[in-house]
């Protein structure tokens, strides 16, 4: 990258005998909206704090605007950081609240009002000045939240979970609101999410977090379409995983797979002729076929619908669960039948086996 606001180099922490990140590094562009997506534990919380300045680093550097601020306290860093449950004052009014860090780098009053003012219209709170914490809604809160962080005009905005405590319509407005609010301001998101469709929806890049490592750092259509590994693969848009034997022919590589024959993307990975190959393909794109075609023959065990989609399980003669998917509610398909899936080519992508690190 070029002129990277912030730099992670090589950053592990450790818990006691828990190694909750081990060499971590990253590169943020002034103006990127990045997530770290993961499950619980994976790191992404602690790797913020210790950007924050929260929590200490036991190796590696944390760079800012090219000025290494890796045992600067927290006042001492140009970023801050939204957490999930809001964190405001509860004695103190919504003005209070936004121009509190304010008041501590001893500003003058009318400097004060007029930066809360500013701060609440880009929240699109005007005139709240004066409503307590207790008055407000959890969206109003939040909101409110992200107007304190955001007074201080900083380089970096660190958001831990900000949306986790809302209901599903009003997370899906604010996640509307957020993107708009960073384009708008030009400030750099380093933003925390455990929901996929968040991620893929607000981020220039997700970097997938397992075990302290990222697994795979990429755009939201390279970590969809074209995952690094199993992990990925699974964790964002829950892909099949097919594990069989590499058949070569002339119009490339196929997948042999519990009795049947699949066409597969090498992408960047070596393969030979017999060898253990691992691919992803999204239920979307799983087809059936009649029973004379060169598909993978299955059962089908179960339909379910849910939120415009029909999910169809199958099994295959290996004991293996495959998931299709369809828009609408009915299908021919039923329990018990007989069928044979396949894919086109481009669908199904090789994905290394093991995860990262």
């Amino acid at each position: 990258m070029s002129n990277p606001i912030l730099e992670i180099h090589d950053i592990t922490k450790s818990f006691g005998e828990t190694a909750v990140l081990r060499g971590v590094s990253l590169s943020l562009e002034a103006g990127e909206f990045v997530t770290l997506l993961g499950s619980s534990g994976c790191g992404k919380t602690t790797l913020l704090r210790i950007i924050a300045g929260l929590e200490s680093c036991d190796t590696g550097e944390v760079i800012l605007e090219g000025r290494t601020v890796t045992n600067d306290p927290p006042e001492k860093r140009d970023v801050n950081m939204v957490f999930q449950n809001y964190a405001l004052f509860p004695h103190m009014n919504v003005a209070a609240n936004v121009g509190y860090a304010l008041r501590l780098r001893r500003k003058s009053k009318p400097e004060i009002r007029k930066a809360v003012a500013e701060a609440l219209e880009l929240v699109r709170l005007p005139g709240y000045e004066n409503r307590m914490p207790s008055e407000l809604s959890g969206g109003q809160r939040q909101r409110v939240a992200i107007a304190r962080a955001l007074v201080n005009e900083p380089k970096v905005l660190l958001l831990d979970e900000p949306l986790g405590a809302l209901d599903l319509q009003l997370r899906r407005q604010m996640q509307i609101e957020l993107k708009r609010l960073q384009k708008q301001l030009g400030i750099t998101f380093l933003y925390i999410t455990h929901d996929q469709e968040e991620a893929l929806n607000m981020s220039d890049r997700i970097g997938v977090m397992k075990n302290g490592v990222f697994q795979q750092l990429d755009t939201p259509s390279a970590i969809y379409d074209r995952p690094r590994n199993a992990y990925v693969a699974s964790f964002v848009g829950s892909a099949n995983i097919l594990t069989g034997t590499a058949l070569l022919r002339e119009d490339g590589p196929y997948l042999q797979y519990a009795g049947g024959v699949v066409p597969v993307t090498a992408g960047d990975l070596p393969v030979e002729e017999g060898a253990p190959i691992t691919a992803a393909v999204r239920s979307e794109y799983i087809d059936f076929c009649d029973g004379d075609c060169e598909g993978i023959p299955a059962v089908v065990r179960e339909k379910s619908f849910s939120a415009g989609m029909l999910r169809i399980a199958l099994e295959t003669g290996t004991g293996d669960e495959i998931i299709a998917s369809r828009h609408g509610i009915d299908y021919s398909l039923a329990p018990g039948d007989q069928v044979r899936f396949r894919f086109a080519r481009g669908h199904a992508v090789l994905v290394e086996a093991q995860d990262a690190g």
